[in-house]
């Protein structure tokens, strides 16, 4: 066992769990679009590419539910930076190597196979395909690869570090969003690596770290702005124990914003995103409400609790497609319980954005993320949840029959997560029930 933790630990093992998991990913990666998310992106891009605008009037995309009317026309209702830089590469592939964005849609449950990139026909590397496997295939890979090293820097073993890595690429969320085009992988990248940072002590490094860490979660929460919940809640956590470090944090939490704001600006003439306009949802045909982000939240008491429910532990539940994540809130609660480790403070701040999240889309949202895998909204949020299930795995010591049985209930749950995230690797915009839920 010695030998393998050495050889798992070893520094090649991050390489070999990048090509692995960008292998699988690139069997798996749908060729098409087949959201309202993907196709409102897309318009985007194609638009930046091909018209040198951010206006998708006259894109093949505009059929998309998810865009905003603004002075005139119609623009895609996401944060921009994630879509400009995908527009970065399709540059390169459409006027390099004459690929353009085919509008055909894939609909996995009538012909899975025209989904794939291998076909019964041949291959087809659309230029969606690459787009999709470099932010959202590639970003799932590194999120492994990071985390994976996290764990060694913890102490954990290389077997164990290596098995925790793997089952949050492939039994959480992570894996059904890593095969389409959506901004959730990518934003989860950011703000795991942003906390890392910030979890880092080495006095050398602690200040440039803290800018970086700063920059890094504020990047996730310009690519899914509810996210920003985290900058104030770390911002928080340093004013109170690196009070010297927090205007590095909010300087670097600054950059994002600026470039966001700037691309808006050069968008549609303003400095905020287009969808806090709530006249931009009201245009004739419309599918979303004309609020601020479309949707309205909390109608009443009863839709709210019952919301909350379905949410969390029902037939759209995190814990229901993710019950994995029983041992991540464990694990938390053991690191709030010792007073003296150096990451309480930090545990407690993440965990409080957790719970400010939580209650934002309960308040504020009325349909789980539409129709997809899970409530995808909590996607970011995963890699940081699971960083602390290595605590509550070593809980239990003494005698020998009793860890023997928590470590195979724990990795029994672990493999119910995985066969429930396979479900949505078929289909990841399909709303289907969790294999079990309250």
């Amino acid at each position: 066992m010695k030998r393998l933790d050495a050889v798992l630990a070893h520094r090649s093992m991050g390489l070999v769990l990048f090509v692995t998991c960008l292998l699988v990913w690139a069997m798996l990666t749908k060729v098409h679009t087949h959201s309202w998310q993907e196709e409102s992106r897309m318009a985007t891009i194609q638009a930046l590419v091909e018209q040198d605008t951010f206006v998708i009037d006259h894109t093949e995309f505009n059929r998309t539910g998810d865009k905003v009317f603004v002075n005139g026309h119609f623009y895609s209702d996401k944060t921009p930076i994630l879509s400009v830089a995908a527009a970065g590469v399709y540059s390169i592939l459409h006027n390099i190597f004459g690929l353009t964005l085919d509008p055909t849609i894939c609909v996995p449950d009538q012909d899975p196979a025209a989904c794939r990139v291998f076909g019964p026909e041949g291959t087809r590397f659309t230029a969606f395909y690459w787009l999709t496997l470099i932010f959202s295939g590639g970003s799932s890979a590194l999120l492994v690869v990071v985390f994976w090293k996290a764990m060694i820097d913890c102490g954990v073993g290389g077997t164990l570090a290596t098995a925790l890595a793997v089952a949050l690429g492939f039994a959480s969320p992570i894996a059904p969003y890593s095969i389409v085009f959506a901004g959730h992988v990518p934003a989860a990248v950011c703000l795991f690596a942003g906390f890392l940072l910030l979890a880092r002590y080495n006095a050398v490094q602690r200040k440039r770290n803290t800018f970086w860490a700063g920059l890094l979660i504020s990047l996730s929460a310009n690519i899914d702005l509810t996210l920003a919940v985290f900058i104030v809640a770390f911002a928080l956590w340093i004013l109170l124990a690196r009070r010297s470090r927090l205007l590095l944090f909010l300087v670097g939490a600054l950059v994002p914003f600026a470039v966001s704001g700037a691309l808006n600006y050069w968008a549609a003439g303003t400095l905020v995103p287009l969808y806090f306009d709530p006249k931009a949802y009201d245009f004739f045909g419309t599918v979303l409400n004309p609020t601020v982000g479309g949707t309205n939240g909390f109608y009443s008491l009863d839709f709210g609790l019952r919301y909350a429910y379905a949410m969390l532990i029902g037939r759209r539940g995190l814990f229901a497609f993710t019950p994995m994540l029983i041992y991540a809130v464990m694990g938390i609660g053991i690191v709030v319980r010792e007073r003296s480790n150096r990451l309480r403070g930090l545990t407690i701040a993440a965990g409080l954005g957790c719970l400010i999240f939580t209650a934002y889309l309960i308040l504020r949202t009325d349909n789980f993320g539409g129709a997809a895998w899970g409530t995808r909204w909590f996607v970011p949020l995963i890699p940081v949840l699971w960083y602390f299930s290595y605590r509550a795995y070593g809980v239990v010591s003494g005698a020998y029959y009793p860890a023997r049985i928590w470590r195979i209930v724990f990795w029994g749950i672990v493999i119910l997560s995985f066969f429930t995230a396979a479900l949505g690797l078929q289909d990841a915009w399909r709303d289907v029930p969790p294999i079990i839920h309250l």
